[in-house]
């Protein structure tokens, strides 16, 4: 991937996301909820509690490396992109999208695009965030990692998933280009 998001791996950064994620996945809203307030609100957290911008950083680059575990990395003249798409085909502009699906949209892009300097800018700026966009940009981060830890992805080059982050009419699309 090329991110150095990824010294929280390992950390409480990881065992905090991790459980997140668990959450995400058991449907829990009640103790999710609750556990991502604590995260969005802590400034100085406690009790060896990471950072906000630490657990986020775990969630993007799993994300990121799920995708290109899936995919493969980009090879010489490839490039990692992803397409969000309506159901009938038709691509989403992503500013149409709410802001905190935009953010996660936008910073999974950068990475897989291996455009590190785009996504560390954004994952900094997330952190500057008002706590209620914070807490939504994590939500939806690990969201869509739960959804894409579980969907059986196709063979490269194209395939169509649909996140439940986003509309019942919209899906997103991870595939490889080739050329610059």
């Amino acid at each position: 991937m090329g991110s150095n998001a990824g010294n929280s791996t390992g950390s409480p950064a990881a065992a905090l996301g991790g459980r997140l994620l668990q959450l995400v996945g058991d449907r829990d809203a009640a103790r999710f909820s609750g556990e991502i307030s604590r995260v969005c609100t802590e400034l100085h957290p406690a009790g060896g509690r990471p950072v906000y911008g630490d657990v986020l950083a775990w969630v993007v680059e799993a994300t990121v490396g799920v995708v290109i575990a899936r995919l493969g990395g980009a090879g010489p003249e490839e490039t990692l992109i992803l397409d969000v798409r309506v159901a009938d085909g038709r691509y989403v502009d992503g500013e149409a999208l709410p802001a905190s699906e935009r953010w996660v949209l936008r910073t999974v892009s950068a990475f897989l695009a291996e455009d590190v300097v785009a996504g560390e800018r954004s994952l900094t700026a997330a952190e500057q965030f008002d706590i209620a966009l914070r807490a939504e940009i994590l939500a939806d981060a690990l969201i869509w990692l739960d959804f894409v830890l579980d969907v059986d992805l196709p063979d490269p080059p194209d395939m169509a998933v649909r996140p439940t982050w986003l509309s019942r009419r919209s899906r997103i699309r991870f595939r490889k280009a080739f050329g610059p």
